[in-house]
């Protein structure tokens, strides 16, 4: 207790660091001070920056004194716990037992004037917690201890299945040290609220979706896979979902149905990242013994072996409908995931015509975005995957990820001819990963903006879904009609970035490129974007983007205005991190003390934004 009120007096609490890693340009260029706890520039050209809340600080509220921001934040949430409170809910990448789900709740009224003053976050910090007190399990189960004696364990009951195989043995290619179990790499989040869209459209409780982003199991074991969890806040039950498969996922988020009894997700991800910790020739070791499996039991329709399902994955949506069990039978009225339309749905992927006469001209996703021009659209449909969850629980070679391997249903009907999932790069390897997914607020319309590690992205549209839905009689349509509109391809984005005054580096380079290399001229389009979310303003779109690209000089976030039909503009908004920053290099670490530093030399990497 005396080391934490100690930590309370330097005031290192909840919100009370103020100095930021964020900056405007580089130190070198702008002369800002160059010292360890302390901001650089940030004299931001289009808006002011604030920390609420920085990793490490501590809880010095009664309830839950001391608990600590655990870990690197990535999903972020926020909504009213009551009329004068909002609460902030945020993934984080704590290493000891796996991620976590926090909060950090902050007086209302202060928040809405906290730009206009300097007064540190903490004034406002009224209370701090976990949000995961119990974890449910794909079959429907408390997750409980893990089974760790004789020849060869198994968790019978409880058993978190993203550690295990299906019959519960742990395979997992590490062990946490002070736990039964752990969450990998919670990536990713949305917080979705109860009836969004209208009246009594949408889910049915308030939610926070993440998901499980990666993965390594031990050699030439089987394995389940990872999956989506979805938080129930009011009661801060953490549920594993089978319904979207077990490939891994980047964010999620709900879409508007434009019917009270489904829920749609626009479904984003990897689709397979998961291999052995072990590398073979410079790359990871995936488990091939599980493809091999996947071909002892399942034919290709081309003829051709099944490969490593990772990153071969078109556009994808999933559709629910709510109060089901997972053979479509009623739900009692108390099953949470039944209840939100979360056990009993279909997923859906985007194909299109991709015949040299076609939309893309026969050109798989990435290389497509290469030649596109900022505005082309891609007509196509949403068509449903054989695959669907019934419920049980198997091991990997059984699941929907392998579905995209094959042609679509209905592939060569009247209209369909040349039909087939447009996937990356083709059907024998995986190609970018669809990164973030962000929903289109607006009234009326089903869809949402998709970006790619491509540095491309762009708007997809399912159109006639409250018509489809009408008509599908309490189950799923085959397909839906669907388009999709190009933002911004894997092109030169120079011209359109503006920096206000900032963005500069060092040697003259400034963040109108990318410099994930310090070599050459840079990159002139966006990479590996990450963070991704778009916001309405009197019908307007805007987005943020946040790159996660392992720039040397500083990673980039931009806000960009979505309209289809006019070209965007990027406005920078501030870098952060990278090996050959100035700050970095010279040990300048949020708060002091801790940059990584081994006696001769400070150890710098990029900042992730995510």
């Amino acid at each position: 207790m005396e080391g934490l009120e100690l930590y309370s007096s330097e005031g290192i609490s909840i919100g009370s660091t103020t100095a930021l890693t964020l900056e405007a340009s580089d130190a070198a260029v702008s002369g800002a001070a160059i010292e360890d706890g302390q901001s650089g520039d940030v004299d931001f050209p289009f808006g002011s920056i604030k920390a609420i809340a920085t990793c490490g600080e501590r809880n010095v509220c009664d309830e839950n004194y001391g608990f600590k921001i655990a870990g690197p934040p990535d999903g972020v949430g926020a909504y009213l716990a009551d009329d004068h409170t909002l609460r902030v809910v945020v993934n984080d990448g704590a290493e000891i037992t796996g991620s976590h789900i926090q909060y950090v709740d902050y007086d209302r009224t202060m928040f809405s004037t906290f730009m206009d003053h300097d007064t540190p976050a903490s004034e406002m910090v009224t209370g701090m917690g976990e949000m995961i007190e119990t974890m449910i399990n794909l079959k429907g189960e408390p997750v409980g201890r893990r089974a760790k004696h004789g020849s060869d364990p198994v968790t019978s009951f409880g058993a978190h299945y993203g550690n295990t195989d299906a019959d519960g043995k742990y395979v997992a290619s590490a062990e946490p040290k002070s736990a039964d179990w752990f969450i990998q790499s919670l990536c990713s989040a949305h917080l979705e609220e109860k009836h969004q869209w209208g009246e009594g459209i949408g889910l049915e409780d308030d939610i926070f979706i993440t998901n499980e982003e990666w993965q390594n199991y031990a050699l030439d074991e089987s394995f389940v896979g990872i999956g989506v969890h979805v938080l129930d806040i009011e009661n801060k039950a953490l549920h594993a979902v089978g319904s979207f498969s077990q490939g891994g996922f980047e964010k999620n988020v709900e879409i508007n149905s434009q019917h009270p009894d489904y829920v749609i997700f626009a479904v984003s991800g990897y689709n397979g990242n998961i291999d052995h910790n072990i590398e073979y020739n410079g790359e990871d070791l995936i488990p091939d013994h599980v493809t091999a499996l996947r071909n002892a039991n399942y034919t290709r329709d081309d003829g051709n072996p099944y490969v490593w399902p990772k990153d071969i994955v078109p556009y994808r949506i999933y559709v629910g409908l709510k109060g089901k069990l997972e053979d479509g039978s009623d739900a009692p009225e108390d099953d949470f995931l039944a209840r939100n339309g979360f056990k009993y749905g279909q997923l859906y992927g985007f194909a299109t015509d991709m015949s040299e006469t076609g939309p893309t001209r026969g050109i798989w996703r990435d290389e497509w975005h290469k030649i596109a021009t900022n505005g082309d659209e891609v007509v196509g449909k949403m068509i449903a995957q054989p695959w669907r969850w019934d419920g049980e629980v198997r091991n990997f070679e059984h699941d929907g990820s392998w579905d995209y391997q094959n042609l679509p249903p209905g592939s060569g009907d009247t209209g369909m001819e040349n039909y087939d999932w447009w996937v990356s790069a083709g059907k024998e390897k995986g190609g970018c990963k669809t990164e973030h997914a962000s929903p289109d607020p607006r009234d009326g319309t089903t869809s949402f903006i998709q970006t790619s590690t491509c540095g491309y992205f762009g708007h997809l549209y399912v159109d006639g879904v409250k018509e489809a839905l009408e008509g599908a009689s309490g189950s799923f349509p085959d397909s839906f009609d669907a388009r999709y509109y190009v933002y911004q391809g894997e092109t030169d984005v120079t011209s359109l970035i503006q920096l206000g005054g900032k963005g500069q580096y060092t040697e003259g380079r400034d963040a109108t490129r990318n410099w994930d290399s310090t070599d050459g001229e840079g990159k002139v389009t966006f990479e590996d974007i990450d963070g991704f979310e778009v916001i309405e303003d009197n019908g307007k779109l805007y987005g943020m983007i946040q790159e996660d690209s392992g720039n040397k000089l500083g990673e980039r976030i931009e806000l960009e205005h979505e309209a289809d039909d006019i070209e965007l503009n990027y406005f920078f908004v501030a870098m952060s991190g990278g090996k050959s920053n100035t700050r970095m290099v010279q040990g300048v670490g949020i708060p002091k003390g801790v940059a990584c530093y081994d006696g001769t030399t400070y150890h710098t990497d990029s900042h992730e934004f995510s």
